[in-house]
């Protein structure tokens, strides 16, 4: 009995039967029938013509071989960068205009040691006829001595809470003998002007100028009356 059962549960063979008519592509007509084999040359055709319409790759120049850069055994100097030509101005540029002078101005004329002391009124940068004629005098001293120089020290009463008023009219005060000295004839170049304000006043009186008559060190310590030395030949 189990041997029965067992042969009836093996998988039994399948068969199938094909029939094949070999005239039913007749029956298609004669048109499938030429188009349908001419489908492969027609893609071969086409891929044909998508090789020969690509670009071809553009060819990479060659690169020169690498050269040896040569190391120095030393770094290099430093540039030497020369100074600007100096130009020397074509005109002279013009004089300041001439100062008033005020026959009721207040000031004063003292000789101090090395200079000339010049005193104005309070809160004034004007000069009268006596303190004109004293600068009048010093450029004419310094027009016979071409090697002089001059300074012009002004000075004008002030606080430390208000600096700026006092440096403003000592200015004011150098620059009006300046243009004194300028006017007489005396270069600009050997007149060095100096507002101080009330910095360094010291016993002196606040409202003045100091004008000192700068000589050239072989000319300031000769003794009056020394014989030149000889020339050398």
């Amino acid at each position: 009995m189990r041997t029965l059962l067992a042969l009836l549960l093996l998988p039994l063979p399948a068969f199938a039967q094909v029939d094949t008519n070999n005239k039913a592509l007749d029956s298609l007509g004669p048109a499938m029938t030429q188009t349908t084999p001419a489908a492969p040359h027609a893609a071969a055709a086409s891929q044909s013509h998508r090789r020969s319409t690509r670009r071809p790759a553009p060819a990479h120049p060659a690169q020169p071989p690498l050269k040896a850069i040569p190391i120095p055994a030393a770094p290099p100097p430093n540039a030497v960068i020369p100074p600007p030509p100096f130009i020397m101005p074509a005109h002279k540029p013009p004089p300041p205009p001439p100062v008033p002078v005020k026959p009721d101005a207040l000031g004063t004329v003292t000789p101090i040691e090395g200079a000339t002391r010049i005193s104005f009124g309070p809160g004034s940068s004007d000069l009268n006829p006596t303190t004109q004629a004293a600068l009048l005098k010093i450029a004419a001293d310094a027009k016979a001595d071409p090697l002089m120089q001059i300074n012009v020290t002004a000075w004008a009463p002030g606080t430390t809470e208000d600096p700026s008023t006092p440096r403003r009219l000592s200015l004011d005060r150098a620059l009006a003998a300046r243009a004194v000295l300028i006017n007489a004839g005396i270069g600009s170049e050997r007149i060095h002007a100096i507002a101080k304000g009330f910095n360094d006043i010291g016993t002196a009186p606040p409202d003045r100028v100091d004008v000192a008559e700068l000589l050239p060190p072989t000319k300031a310590t000769t003794p009056p009356g020394t014989p030149a030395p000889p020339a050398k030949p």
